[in-house]
């Protein structure tokens, strides 16, 4: 349900999902807001909008974003 407070975002995380979603999120959340709705650790990603790395407190415009799950081993 799309309130009129809400924008709807495409959002594709990787490498865990290869195909795009719709979310809707309140209008001027950050992308810290979006990687909670989303169940995400933000502290294991890169959040990227339209290629471009984005700060976790910036507030989401539009765009399509990327969630880049880092990972480690050895």
């Amino acid at each position: 349900m799309n309130r009129k407070n809400d924008i709807t975002v495409d959002v594709k995380i990787v490498p865990d999902d290869n195909s795009e979603q719709s979310v809707n999120i309140e209008k001027g959340a950050t992308y810290e807001d979006l990687l909670k709705k989303l169940d995400i650790n933000e502290e294991s990603v890169i959040v990227l909008n339209d290629g471009n790395a984005t700060p976790i407190d910036g507030v989401i415009e539009s765009g399509k974003i990327q969630v880049l799950k880092i990972t480690s081993g050895g």
